[in-house]
């Protein structure tokens, strides 16, 4: 007696790769919703986080104001903290004291006599978040301000 196996019915090969074709669609919008609510959780997170620091932004130039007047070294040691606890979460100053001006990262306040385009000085800190501008820094920008150059010969 020889074994042979049946052949399966056409209708069932059909049903089947229905099926693995549904299984694997849905394994793939699965995977693709992990991945957007990955990246939504990120966003939220980096968000709250822009939020909560610039608020705390204030807090220190509050700190940094009292600080110019009382030069206290107690304030001036939680300042540094204060500071170092912000860095931690990716937070830096815009360096732009005698840089060009770029107004990507520094907002004008002022236009004074000096060298063009150049920061003479800075008013208010600006702050990078992650390499992406939280908070402009507020500078005086050297600008050629001849007024013999604006005026016509008579």
């Amino acid at each position: 007696m020889s074994k042979t196996k049946p052949i399966p019915n056409l209708d069932q090969s059909v049903k089947i790769a229905e099926l693995e074709d549904k299984l694997k669609r849905s394994l793939a919008d699965y995977i693709n919703l992990q991945n957007r609510i990955e990246r939504e959780k990120e966003s939220f997170v980096f968000l709250i986080t822009v939020s909560i620091i610039a608020k705390l932004l204030e807090a220190l130039d509050d700190f940094e104001l009292a600080q110019s007047h009382l030069q206290d070294k107690g304030l001036e040691m939680a300042i540094t903290k204060f500071k170092s606890t912000l860095s931690s979460f990716g937070l830096t100053p815009i360096d732009a004291l005698g840089k060009d001006f770029d107004p990507a990262t520094m907002e004008c306040l002022e236009a004074a006599s000096g060298a063009k385009n150049k920061v003479l000085s800075i008013r208010k800190a600006g702050y990078l978040l992650n390499n992406q501008c939280l908070r402009p820094a507020g500078v005086v920008v050297g600008q050629d301000l001849d007024t013999k150059s604006n005026t016509q010969p008579s």
